[in-house]
């Protein structure tokens, strides 16, 4: 299987209950299966990237200002990833400071990026696009988004490559901001057959 070259990372979540002086009180539900609203499209660097006017992100470059909301967490995990993925030698200091909550995932990426240099556009014919996503768990605090992505088909393939892979998230700083993994979480991203489960970009606009 062809490897999607974006790191993610996924841990375990707490429940989180809501209590008063006097009863035990729910917590108000939330939609985690529903897209974005007023949702459009913007090219990162040859990417197609989804981008709402409701749920962020506010700024762009790079980009930042979530909702605090499942589709707030989701917009970020994708805004996130190709920020990270298309960033040029110039800006990549930035864009992770803005981009990632702090941590030992963080500082291994960034120790990796220094040997590497990145720039100009993706070629549209290998460019991956972010076909749908999943909010597996969700508190105030922190998410955790499987992104479904499809890559087209290399000569001697037929049909684009679906995958998903999980992103985690963190509530800090006032925003969503992605939480990498260790090289020691090894996590890669797992092929799937269809994007039943799984909310598209855009359907409510379809």
């Amino acid at each position: 299987m062809r490897r999607v070259l974006i790191t993610a990372a996924i841990a375990l979540l707490l429940p989180i209950s809501a209590c008063s002086t006097d009863e035990q009180t729910e917590a108000p539900a939330v939609d985690v299966a529903a897209a974005p609203t007023d949702l459009t499209w913007r090219n990162v660097a040859g990417l197609k990237v989804p981008t709402s006017r409701a749920d962020g992100p506010a700024r762009t470059s790079p980009p930042q200002g979530y909702s605090h909301t499942p589709q707030g967490a989701a917009l970020a995990a994708a805004n996130g990833q190709a920020a990270l993925a298309t960033a040029p030698d110039t800006t990549w200091p930035e864009v992770v400071r803005t981009v990632t909550a702090p941590g030992p995932g963080r500082d291994q990426w960034a120790q990796a990026r220094v040997l590497m240099s990145v720039s100009g556009a993706v070629d549209p014919a290998v460019a991956t696009t972010f076909s749908g996503f999943k909010v597996s768990d969700y508190s105030p605090e922190r998410a955790i988004v499987l992104l479904a992505t499809s890559t087209p088909p290399s000569a001697d393939e037929r049909e684009p490559l679906l995958a998903a892979y999980p992103v985690q998230l963190a509530w800090t700083g006032a925003d969503w901001k992605v939480v990498l993994p260790t090289q020691a979480d090894n996590i890669d991203a797992a092929e799937i057959q269809t994007l039943d489960g799984f909310t598209t970009w855009d359907e409510d606009n379809q």
